[in-house]
């Protein structure tokens, strides 16, 4: 009996012990569950990435939601830990000065612009990471009445530009010359955007615009039909690499999450734009109210607004289907069309002012959630 009860003790003593065996473990991953929670929280509070991006306009139009307005409303640039304010900058000559002086981190600016700055700075360090205007949009346009036809015509007229800095001014210089014209005989007149520059045109200020694709689908939303000018050497296909995310070539390593974060939120703006182009409208009204047409219709101020959204979509392509992607053969068509009007000496290696290494993961999201996103959106 004395040895059965001693087992009996010997078993409850070992089940205690088991127990609180048991228990210290629980307690201990419970503990250790709590440090990596708090570890996870830490993380995931990490201080966001500022980032200053200077459109190269300060009207804010709707044909630039995608790169201003849709990212900052629909969080995308949040959702990459970014904070990203944007800010407007009279012209893609002025943004890219202000680039190269470190006061914004990236530009959407035009190539032309781009290349202007490289034929007299060589060593500026600037490149293009990301397209978001592959087409050429740029052609100069008249009155549909005009009796001017071609680029050549424009030799000896008055063409009205944004600014007399901006990169329209080197740009129809090229195009003339390369239509066998002379780039000095042309006379040109700062129109602003919008109405002002529709008023020059009609009221015969000016004989042609320069401006680019948005803008004139601007004009054309208030009734003033306009004609662009023809050019037989220019071709579509052979010519293009328009308008990019352009940055500091020292800041694409140590910036490269950032980058690729602001570019995907762009990426991810311009198909849920595609989508659904009339709510990117009322969704940009949102961000900037002065934008939205007065003393009219809802159905008609988004018609106005669509327009310039519309235009500038037209002109967005996706070679190898990476949205920001573009080809040597457009590159180089660009690059062919600044020598011409002495912009550049000669063509620049494209690794100079082109790198495509991030398209791949700027293009790894979830397509068809953004699209259903814009196709369910309700104002």
């Amino acid at each position: 009996m004395k040895v059965t009860t001693k087992l009996l003790r010997l078993r409850k003593i070992r089940g205690i012990i088991l127990r609180l065996v048991c228990v210290c473990s629980i307690f201990t991953l419970f503990a250790s569950g709590l440090v990596e929670a708090k570890t996870s929280t830490a993380e995931s509070k990490a201080p966001p990435t500022k980032l200053i991006v200077g459109i190269p306009t300060t009207t804010f139009q709707t044909l630039a939601s995608y790169l201003s307005s849709l990212p900052i409303a629909l969080h995308y640039w949040k959702q990459e830990n970014l904070d990203v304010r944007v800010v407007g900058l009279p012209g893609a000559t002025v943004a890219l000065q202000a680039l190269a002086a470190k006061k914004v981190d990236v530009v959407p600016g035009t190539h032309s612009a781009l290349f202007s700055l490289l034929g007299k700075f060589p060593d500026a360090g600037l490149k293009t990471y990301f397209i978001h205007t592959d087409d050429f949009n740029s052609m100069p346009e008249v009155l549909d009445t005009s009796n001017l036809h071609t680029i050549a015509d424009l030799e000896g007229k008055t063409v009205g530009v944004q600014t007399l800095a901006n990169s329209q001014v080197p740009l129809m210089r090229a195009l003339l010359k390369q239509a066998g014209g002379n780039p000095s005989s042309i006379t040109f007149v700062a129109v602003g955007e919008g109405e002002a520059a529709a008023h020059a045109l009609v009221t015969h200020k000016v004989d042609a615009l320069s401006l680019y694709d948005g803008l004139y689908g601007a004009i054309e939303a208030r009734g003033i039909r306009l004609r662009q000018l023809k050019a037989k050497f220019l071709k579509g296909e052979e010519i293009g690499f328009d308008a990019g995310l352009i940055v500091r070539q020292s800041e694409i390593k140590t910036k490269r999450q950032a980058l690729i974060g602001l570019a995907r939120g762009v990426a991810k703006s311009i198909l849920f734009a595609q989508t659904n182009p009339k709510a990117a409208v009322e969704i940009h009204w949102e961000i900037y109210p002065a934008t939205k047409p007065r003393g009219i219709s809802k159905a008609e101020a988004i018609r106005i607004g669509e327009a310039p959204l519309l235009a500038r979509l037209k002109n967005i392509d996706m070679p190898d289907g990476l949205y920001g992607n573009t080809t040597k053969v457009k590159i180089e068509g660009y690059m062919n069309l600044m020598m011409a009007g002495g912009i550049l000496k000669g063509l620049i290696p494209i690794s100079k002012v082109w790198d495509p290494s991030m398209l791949k993961e700027i293009n790894d999201f979830d397509h068809q959630a953004i699209i259903k996103q814009a196709r369910e959106w309700k104002s």
